[in-house]
């Protein structure tokens, strides 16, 4: 299941909306907090599973430009952990393909342009 949250900051407090869930709104001091009770709350409000796998997409909407730098800079590590994930996984796939087509190790390396040794890490 996928949220966006609407995020705001009033005197010191952290406020979340979530449009999707009506009645879906809760504060916290800090953002950690916050995405405790986002989830809690959207357990309760949807009716869903305790355990129920959530995945929340924050939309803040404030006037402090290091936060909105900072949440994009948040977006944009995630994005690449995602993306590094699945280079490792293709990148195993290639080395196997090579491999299996009697390519050397250090041919695969050069090719991937990783070490020879991490190609012997990714086979093993």
């Amino acid at each position: 299941m996928s949220y966006t949250v609407t995020v705001t900051r009033e005197e010191g407090q952290w406020l979340a909306d979530v449009p999707d869930v009506p009645g879906a709104h809760t504060f916290a001091r800090t953002l950690p907090a916050l995405d405790k009770a986002v989830r809690e709350v959207i357990v309760l409000m949807d009716d869903l599973d305790d355990d129920a796998k959530i995945a929340l997409t924050y939309d803040f909407q404030v006037d402090d430009d290091a936060v909105l730098t900072a949440a994009h800079v948040g977006s944009e590590r995630v994005a690449l952990a995602e993306k590094e994930a699945a280079l490792h996984v293709e990148t195993r796939e290639a080395i196997t393909a090579l491999q299996a087509n009697g390519y050397s190790v250090r041919d695969a390396a050069a090719l991937l342009h990783v070490t020879p040794g991490r190609v012997s890490q990714l086979t093993n």
